[in-house]
C-alpha cells in the first residue's frame, strides 16, 4: 500500500507552526442542526456522541488558539460525517469548512484553501445559500492573500490558460479548472484505468506550469499521484522520478512538510521492490513513526503505513508480528470509512494472509471473503483490484484443503485477471497457476499440467526482469505434475531447467524451491548424496532470506533431515529436524503443514531406523490428531466440500498408518 492524494477525498493532517487565524466557527445552533442531521439518517448514537464531542473539543481548542488540536478534532467530526452522509452533504461540507479555517490557524495556508474550496463548491451545488457559504468565502480570500503575499484579499486564482498542443484528455477539458482535471485523473485511477490516469495528471502538471504554480503544494501531490500511476504500472524508474520532483516540491515549501512522510513512504515501497522486504524493513519501521507523529496515530495514512510494515514482515516469514499491526491498521480504518468498506479492503485481505500463515485456515479464509465482498459491495471498484483479491481467497481455500471450492473460485479469479490485465499478463498467468494447483491437489494431474504448459507459453514473453522467477516456479510445478504421472526423467529435466532459470534471475527464494524439487526428484530415483547437497544448498537460501524459524525453512530443515535418514546419517538428520522444530517452537499453530510435516518426518526416522518407538508415537499422535481436526474444521464450514480433499485424507491416513505401527512397536518394546 503506497499512499495516494486525491483533492475531492480526505484530506491529510497535521503538521505544527504557529499563526493567529480570527474567523467564525458553527457555533451551537448549527452544531444542534448537524446532529438533528445525524439522527434524521439513522445514525448510530455514539457516533452522533462522537461528533459532539469532537466538534465541542475542537471549538474550545479553536477558542484558545490551539489550532493543531483544533485541527485533528474537527477531522475526527469530518470522517463521521464523511462515512454517513458522503461528501456532497452540507452538514460534511461545513465540517470540512471548519477543518480548513483551523488549518488557517496552523499557517497551512494551501491546505486551507484546497479544503475551504471543496467546501464552498459543494454548498454552491447543494445548499447555495446556506449561511456558512460567507464565512467560508473570506476564509478563502484570507488563505489567497497569505499564499500569495501581494495579491489583494479576495483576488481570483489565476485562470487555467488553454494548452498549447493539448492531449486528448486536455482537450475535451479545455477550460476547465484544475480541480475538473484533477478529478478525472483520480477517477481513471480508481476505476483501475491506468493509461487514462497518467495523462491526466501529467494535463493536470501542464496546466499548473503554465499558470505559474508549477512548485505550488497541489503540484507536489499531483506528481505524488502520478509516481503512483507509474509504481502500479511496473515503471519503476518512472515512479521514483516522480516522487523525488514531489519532494523537491515539499521540502522547498517546508522541511517539515506532513506530505513529505506520503513521499518517503512510496520510496520505501519502492525499495522493497527493488530489493525484497528486507530491504525496505528499516524503512517501514520508520514511516510508520513518521506518520504517527505528521497524522496522528489514528489516521488513516498511519494506517497505511502500518499495513506495508505487516506486508514486509508477512513476506518474510514473521506472520506473529504481521498480525496485531494489521489488526490495529484494520480499526483505524473502520473508524474512518465504517464496517465493511472497500477503502479497508487491502488490511483484511493482509490480515486474512496472516492468518493463513499461522495455519488458521478457516479463519484466513472468512477474512479473504470479506475482503472482496467489499469491494464488489462498493459503489465504484477497480477490476485488478477485485481479481487480485478473489486469487487470494483461491489460495487460502486450497491451503485449507477445500480444493474443489477453490477451484470454482480460482476459474473466476482468471477470467476477471485476463479481462483486467489481459491475457499474458503477470498476474492472469498467477491465475493459470493458482489453478493448475487446485486441480493438482485433487489429483488431476493431467488437467494441472495442461494449465502450465499454456502459463509457460504465455510466460514467455514476459518482460525480461519478470521473466525468469516466474517461468522457474512455473516449470518446477509442471514437473510436479509429471513426476506424479511417473514421467520422472522429464520431471527431471525440467526440474534442472527452472534451476538454471532461478538462477539466471537471481533471486535467493526461487533457486532455493528450485533446489528442493530437484533434489525430491533423484532422492526418489535414489541419488541420495546428489539430493542431500541440493538440499543442504537450499536449507542455506532459505535460512538467509527467511530465518531458520521461517514455516519454509522450517519444512526444508525437514526434507533435508529425510535425505540424511535415508542415506544412513541418522544423527545427522535428527540433529536438522529438531532444528527445525525448535525454531518453529510457539511461532504457528499445530495445524501449520510446515509443522505437522516437520513432526511426520522426525517420528519416521525414530520408528523406522533408530529403534525409539515411544518417541515416535508421541510425535505421530500429535501430527495425526493436529490433522484431523484442521479436516474436521474444513468439513464442517458453511461452505465446505461434502467430500474433504484428497491430499488431506491422504495425509491423515499416513499418519494414522504410522501411528499404528509406532504404537505396536513401542507397546513390544514395553
Amino acid at each position: 500500500m503506497t499512499g495516494y492524494i486525491s483533492r475531492r477525498t480526505l484530506p491529510l493532517l497535521a503538521s505544527a507552526c504557529l499563526a493567529v487565524c480570527a474567523l467564525p466557527l458553527a457555533n451551537a445552533d448549527a452544531a444542534r442542526l448537524h446532529t438533528s442531521t445525524l439522527q434524521q439518517a439513522n445514525i448510530p448514537p455514539q457516533d452522533i456522541a462522537a461528533v459532539q464531542r469532537h466538534n465541542a473539543a475542537a471549538e474550545t481548542a479553536f477558542r484558545q488558539n490551539d489550532y493543531s488540536t483544533a485541527t485533528r478534532e474537527f477531522e475526527a467530526a469530518f470522517l463521521i460525517y464523511h462515512r454517513h452522509l458522503g461528501l456532497e452533504h452540507p452538514a460534511t461540507a461545513v465540517a470540512g469548512a471548519n477543518m480548513g479555517m483551523a488549518m488557517l490557524g496552523l499557517g497551512r495556508f494551501g491546505d486551507a484553501l484546497e479544503v475551504l474550496e471543496i467546501a464552498d463548491e459543494i454548498l454552491a451545488d447543494v445548499d447555495p445559500g446556506n449561511a456558512r457559504r460567507p464565512g467560508i468565502q473570506r476564509a478563502i480570500a484570507m488563505a489567497r492573500s497569505r499564499q500569495a503575499p501581494g495579491a489583494p484579499a479576495g483576488a481570483a486564482q489565476p485562470a487555467t490558460p488553454r494548452q498549447t498542443e493539448p492531449s486528448a484528455g486536455a482537450s475535451s477539458a479545455a477550460g476547465s479548472s484544475l480541480t475538473t482535471l484533477n478529478d478525472v485523473a483520480v477517477s481513471a485511477y480508481d476505476a483501475g484505468d491506468y493509461a487514462r490516469a497518467e495523462q491526466g495528471f501529467l494535463d493536470v502538471l501542464q496546466a499548473h506550469e503554465a499558470a505559474g504554480t508549477g512548485t505550488s503544494e497541489a503540484a507536489g501531490v499531483s506528481w505524488v499521484n502520478l509516481g503512483e500511476v507509474y509504481s502500479q504500472t511496473d515503471r519503476l524508474a518512472e515512479a521514483e522520478n516522480a516522487l523525488a520532483r514531489a519532494r523537491t516540491i515539499f521540502e522547498a515549501l517546508s522541511p517539515s512538510h506532513r506530505y513529505l512522510a506520503v513521499v518517503v513512504n512510496n520510496l520505501t515501497s519502492l525499495q522493497r521492490r527493488q530489493g525484497g522486504p528486507e530491504a525496505a524493513l528499516a524503512g517501514y519501521l520508520s514511516v510508520v513513526e513518521r506518520m504517527r507523529e505528521t497524522f496522528g496515530e489514528g489516521h488513516p495514512n498511519t494506517a497505511a503505513a502500518m499495513g506495508n510494515l505487516a506486508s514486509a514482515y508477512l513476506s518474510l516469514g514473521r506472520p506473529a508480528e504481521a498480525r496485531p499491526l494489521l489488526e490495529s491498521a484494520l480499526a483505524i480504518e473502520v473508524a474512518a470509512y465504517g464496517e465493511g468498506s472497500a477503502e479497508s479492503a487491502d488490511m483484511v485481505s493482509g490480515l486474512g494472509q496472516a492468518y493463513l500463515d499461522l495455519g488458521r485456515y478457516e479463519d484466513a479464509i472468512g477474512f479473504q471473503q470479506e475482503a472482496v465482498r467489499a469491494l464488489e459491495t462498493a459503489a465504484t471498484s477497480n477490476p485488478r483490484h477485485i481479481a487480485l483479491l478473489r486469487q487470494r481467497l483461491g489460495r487460502a481455500l486450497q491451503m485449507a484443503g477445500r480444493a474443489s471450492e477453490a477451484e470454482t473460485v480460482l476459474r473466476r479469479a482468471l477470467a476477471e485477471s485476463e479481462a483486467a490485465f489481459g491475457p499474458g499478463a503477470h498476474e492472469a498467468i498467477s491465475a493459470i497457476s493458482f489453478l493448475a494447483s487446485a486441480l493438482f491437489d485433487q489429483a488431476r494431474y493431467g488437467e494441472a499440467q495442461s494449465l502450465q504448459l499454456r502459463a509457460l507459453s504465455e510466460a514467455a514473453a514476459l518482460p525480461e526482469q519478470e521473466r525468469g522467477s516466474v517461468v522457474a516456479a512455473l516449470e518446477s510445478n509442471l514437473a510436479g505434475s509429471l513426476r506424479m504421472l511417473g514421467r520422472l526423467e522429464e520431471a527431471e529435466a525440467l526440474y534442472r531447467a527452472s534451476l538454471e532459470e532461478a538462477e539466471r534471475s537471481d533471486h535467493p527464494l526461487s533457486i532455493a524451491m528450485s533446489l528442493e524439487n530437484l533434489a525430491g526428484s533423484v532422492r526418489i530415483q535414489g541419488r541420495l548424496d546428489e539430493a542431500a547437497e541440493l538440499q543442504t544448498r537450499a536449507l542455506g537460501l532459505y535460512r538467509e532470506a527467511l530465518g531458520a524459524s521461517h514455516p519454509e525453512a522450517v519444512r526444508a530443515f525437514a526434507n533435508a533431515g529425510t535425505t540424511l535418514g535415508l542415506a544412513g546419517d541418522y544423527e545427522g538428520a535428527e540433529h536438522l529436524m529438531r532444528d527445525g522444530l525448535d525454531g518453529l517452537s510457539g511461532q504457528i499453530p499445530e495445524t501449520h503443514t510446515a509443522l505437522l510435516v516437520a513432526r511426520a518426518n522426525l517420528a519416521w526416522l525414530y520408528l523406522r531406523h533408530m529403534n525409539r518407538p515411544a518417541e515416535a508415537l508421541q510425535l505421530y499422535r500429535t501430527a495425526s490428531g493436529s490433522i484431523v481436526n484442521a479436516a474436521v474444521s474444513a468439513g464442517q464450514s458453511a461452505a465446505g466440500d461434502a467430500a474433504l480433499s484428497a491430499l488431506v485424507v491422504r495425509r491423515n491416513d499416513m499418519f494414522q498408518l504410522h501411528t499404528e505401527a509406532a504404537w505396536a512397536a513401542a507397546h513390544h518394546e514395553g
